[in-house]
């Protein structure tokens, strides 16, 4: 990097402490300030239940049995930061954190020493600043999945990286094998891009059949090495062949029958969900995972067999978010009234409240009602003080619209979507159609890991598994400027 730079930026490793110091700085500052860290629910559950020897299993909570609802590897990776923390009786959260900073450090010192080593020194600052700003727009970035899946999409890099460049030595190899085996188990969106884009290797231009084979090769070997075990396991423990996760079908079903658009928000999820909905919460625990997921399967069938159009025009919604708008999720709202039990279960009962056996509380919907409509909806209810909720109804109804149409919240939206759609063709333009294998790697990866998003649901927080690849694109477009600026016309 340039000697302008501070001496703590020439480095790829100061350049990659610096980043996770300012992002572990800025989390702290927030939660010091009354925020809370929120961890993904599922995972954190079935880490507690592995810690405590209850086996991979109760991703909500609750003693509900053996489970395949998501992917082993983050469970797993919590699971040991929790028992690690038991043993040196530190706070587990702490553990966590620290893991996923260090993983954050060592994706971004992947990228810039390895991915991007023949790339400008303008390009590796800007993938570094989309980077730190992409981390800290998730204010939950340190608790998440993102950094893991950060880091195995650097490490995959890294490796076609230097296959590209000629060098098939077995480093390159075994961080093409790595990292395809990470993915297979905790991304299946990525770990699908992650396996074409390496059988690509193949068919590229001039032929390398032999570099191609042993890359192809190695992506194969990673993926047998983590999602084969994974497979005969659910294979013995709920005689199905599932290779990813077992919720797909019924994340489908849940976007075709909660919501307008086929995008899910926080009223579908508090609605549909084990998590959350009270009833099928208590559905899922005395059936078991199993037997709860078969009506949706069958529902699914329904869905591809007599709703094509609406779940073809679902379909193109979800792509529409993901690539250039994302709807946000956060459209409900906490009550701020106490209701008698019989009147909040009148209110639940027509649809008018949500409850929400996680926190647990009622929540106000999202509604298109005006006043004196939901007045009126109120007092059939039969409430012994229907204005006091109503003006509670206004005050949450203004706070959801602020959230979900303000200013800040469209930017929000567009820069984790339609920001990383702008920098692809932008590159593209500027390349023209002979980008860097990196960035066309990167490019790939994230088109082929929406295909389960546009298939089955979307949601804005889904985008935060792509942070890194969304700082390559930016990083790309001042690659292209600078390479354009060195061409002669």
């Amino acid at each position: 990097m340039p000697r302008s730079l501070p001496a703590i930026l020439r480095s790829s490793a100061g350049a990659a402490a610096l980043l996770v110091l300012a992002v572990a700085c800025v989390s702290v500052s927030r939660w010091a300030g009354g925020a809370q860290p929120r961890f993904p629910l599922e995972h954190a559950n079935v880490a507690y239940s592995l810690s405590t020897g209850r086996g991979y299993a109760n991703p909500f909570g609750v003693e509900s049995g053996p489970t395949a609802w998501i992917p082993p590897a983050v469970p797993m990776l919590f699971a040991g930061a929790i028992r690690l923390a038991r043993a040196t009786g530190v706070d587990e959260r702490g553990v966590i954190v620290a893991l996923n900073a260090g993983l954050a450090a060592w994706a971004v010192w992947l990228v810039l020493a390895r991915a991007l080593a023949d790339w400008g020194g303008a390009a590796r600052r800007i993938f570094w600043a989309a980077f730190l700003a992409y981390a800290l727009l998730d204010t939950d970035f340190l608790v998440s999945t993102g950094p893991l899946t950060a880091a195995a999409c650097a490490l995959l890099l890294a490796g076609l990286a230097a296959a590209w460049r000629g060098s098939v030595a077995w480093t390159a190899l075994a961080m093409i094998l790595g990292a395809n085996a990470v993915l297979a188990i905790t991304h299946p969106g990525l770990a699908l891009g992650a396996a074409l884009t390496c059988a690509g290797a193949l068919a590229r231009r001039p032929p390398a059949p032999g570099r191609g084979l042993r890359v192809a090769a190695a992506a194969l070997a990673g993926i047998a090495l983590t999602a084969g075990p994974w497979t005969l396991r659910n294979r013995a423990v709920f005689a199905a062949w599932i290779p990813a996760k077992s919720n797909g079908l019924f994340e489908m079903v849940l976007s075709q029958r909660e919501t307008t658009d086929g995008v899910l928000t926080e009223s579908a999820l508090v609605a549909g969900h084990p998590s959350t909905n009270p009833r099928l919460l208590a559905t899922y625990v005395s059936l078991g995972e199993s037997r709860f997921l078969e009506p949706y399967r069958r529902q699914a069938a329904r869905i591809l067999r007599e709703e094509r159009a609406r779940y073809a025009a679902f379909c193109l919604n979800r792509l529409r978010n993901a690539l250039l708008m994302s709807a946000s999720p956060a459209d409900v709202q906490l009550l701020a009234v106490r209701l008698a039990p019989d009147e909040a279960a009148r209110l639940v009962g027509r649809g008018q409240i949500l409850a929400c056996s996680g926190a647990p509380n009622f929540f106000w919907p999202p509604s298109s009602l005006a006043q004196d409509e939901e007045r009126a909806q109120l007092k059939a209810a039969g409430l012994g003080h229907p204005e006091v909720v109503l003006a509670d109804w206004s005050r949450a109804q203004a706070a959801i619209r602020e959230r979900t149409e303000a200013a800040g919240s469209l930017a929000v939206r567009f820069v984790w979507s339609g920001l990383p759609t702008l920098c692809c063709l932008l590159a593209l333009l500027l390349f023209r159609g002979a980008a860097p294998g990196v960035l066309r790697g990167a490019w790939a990866l994230y088109l082929v890991a929406l295909v389960p998003n546009v298939l089955i649901t979307h949601d804005l927080r889904h985008q935060a598994n792509f942070a890194l690849l969304f700082a390559l694109f930016a990083a790309g477009v001042a690659e292209g400027i600078e390479r354009r600026r060195r061409t002669p016309p």
